[in-house]
């Protein structure tokens, strides 16, 4: 009895079968054999002395989940160096088997993923994003399992940094930087979280750099264009034109106003943004205000443009361009296929009613307005943002220049 649970793991052979067996104490004391899966010695032993060790570990209450999962990633950690790849997955499957009884045994359970479980557990966490910004988490999501094909089933600590520097420079080949760094933006933050609940040692995708973007070709559109759109619009389209500019925000929001998110007694108009969550309490322009007045109603659930409420986002943009187009401001577009998938590369137009945001922060800022004032209106977060949309014209940054003293004079 005195030597009953000693460390004794040893390896055997049995006849008529390939592989090696693995002799071991389980953990309530009985002596058991299992597989070892390899007619390898080398590998066979390692494996044996990690079954033992989590055997021990359990029969001493101390088998955790996080123990475990280490456990088997510090054992096939071992057995790659040593024996390649292929061993190391082979060696994870027998391991995994074991630990998870052995972590039953001991009043838990195992928690293990694979690269696509994990990804999806992730993303039905993520209860605080916007549909809008699930969605596009989804998509990196789906174009990183594609790339994997079957070592998306593998276990997530199978996952190494070559996979994602491989995925980046596949994406690299067919999209626009943004949209790489979209992907890796959604890997770093998922597999940042597995780190964190202990699933992972090492996050694969910390160290992948993003893409240097180039330098967009977004403008805002000038006060002789928003004029022309104002000519070429018809009812609703004319109100999201005006909404767009004197309040800043982004097109479903504006779209999906209704008469009571707008106090025209006080005139504010508040609402909560759809892609941010973000709450905004802006004043209504005078300008604004004077063409809401001709449009109010008595039904407060209804929306300021019925005719757009509740389209879809893409919907929206292609009839925003044929005012565009009825505008003079954008060419009628052939439909003919420009050579491209859907991931592939597009060019992007200069200006579309997402240029309306940057028209309103380049002008309350070429006005004289400060920064805090400007982001609060238009919804900003960070400052870095809200100088990506800004565009200071000549004249305001001359007459900027032209206030510094003249120390030429004596």
């Amino acid at each position: 009895m005195r030597y009953r649970y000693a460390i004794v793991a040893s390896i055997h052979k049995q006849v008529g079968k390939p592989n090696f067996f693995c002799a071991f104490y389980d953990p309530e004391g009985f002596r058991r054999f299992r597989s070892t899966g390899t007619d390898n010695p080398r590998i066979a032993r390692t494996i044996c002395v990690s079954v033992e060790r989590a055997a021990t570990l359990a029969r001493q209450g101390k088998l955790s989940n996080e123990k475990a999962l280490k456990l088997i990633r510090e054992t096939c950690a071992a057995i790659e160096d040593s024996h390649g790849k292929l061993q190391a997955d082979l060696a994870h499957n027998v391991l995994k088997v074991s630990l998870e009884e052995f972590v039953r045994l001991a009043g838990g359970e195992l928690q293990s993923y694979t690269v696509r479980s994990w990804l999806q557990s992730w993303i039905k966490s993520r209860t605080d994003a916007s549909k809008a910004t699930l969605i596009e988490y989804q998509h990196g999501i789906d174009l990183f399992l594609q790339f994997l094909g079957t070592r998306a089933d593998k276990a997530l600590t199978t996952l190494q940094q070559k996979q994602v520097e491989d995925f980046k420079a596949r994406l690299t080949a067919r999209v626009a930087p943004s949209t790489v760094n979209k992907g890796l933006k959604v890997l770093k933050a998922s597999f940042g979280r597995a780190v964190a609940a202990r699933q992972l040692e090492f996050n694969p995708a910390e160290f992948v750099s993003y893409m240097g973007e180039a330098k967009s070709n977004r403008r805002p559109f000038t006060p002789e264009e928003i004029g022309r759109l104002l000519k070429a619009t018809e009812t609703d389209w004319r109100t999201m034109v005006l909404l767009g500019y004197y309040t800043g925000q982004r097109l479903q929001d504006c779209a999906n106003l209704t008469w009571r998110s707008v106090d025209l007694v006080n005139a504010t108009i508040q609402l909560t943004t759809r892609k941010t969550r973000r709450e905004q309490d802006i004043p209504i322009a005078d300008s604004l205000a004077r063409h809401l007045d001709t449009l109010v109603g008595d039904n407060p659930d209804a929306p300021l443009c019925p005719s757009l409420c509740g389209k879809q986002s893409t919907w929206l943009s292609a009839q925003f361009y044929k005012v565009m187009v009825k505008a003079g401001l954008a060419a009628e577009r052939d439909h003919q296929s420009k050579g491209t998938r859907r991931d592939g590369r597009r060019e992007k137009n200069a200006i579309s009613f997402h240029s309306l945001r940057y028209s309103t922060t380049s002008a309350l800022k070429n006005a004289g307005v400060n920064d805090s004032v400007t982001m609060d209106i238009v919804g900003h977060e960070t400052s870095a943002v809200s100088r990506n949309y800004t565009r200071i014209d000549a004249q305001t940054k001359r007459a900027a220049l032209n206030k510094l003293p003249d120390v030429t004079k004596e």
